[in-house]
């Protein structure tokens, strides 16, 4: 796993701009894996906004235990998520 995290993470250093990055994920993700890219991103915002881990599973209509891991991330002092939503 430490190897394609590598690998993938050098694919994104190669990339230029927003365009590149936004055409890249397109092409390599299915419409599904984005809405699930998506779910998770509005989660961890609405966590770092202050809401409740109940109302975010209210409005998302997800489980609470997707928002509890997405609470353990930014719980995190060293999360990389917690300082880019900072």
């Amino acid at each position: 796993m430490d190897n394609f995290l590598d690998e993938f993470s050098n694919v994104f250093l190669q990339l230029k701009n927003k365009n590149d990055i936004q055409s890249f994920l397109k092409e390599i993700l299915t419409e599904n894996e984005i809405s699930d890219l998506r779910l998770r991103w509005e989660l961890l915002k609405m966590l770092k906004a202050g809401r409740s881990q109940r109302s975010i599973a209210k409005e998302l209509k997800i489980s609470l235990c997707k928002i509890t891991r997405g609470a353990k991330i930014l719980k995190q002092s060293d999360s990389m998520v917690n300082t880019i939503l900072s």
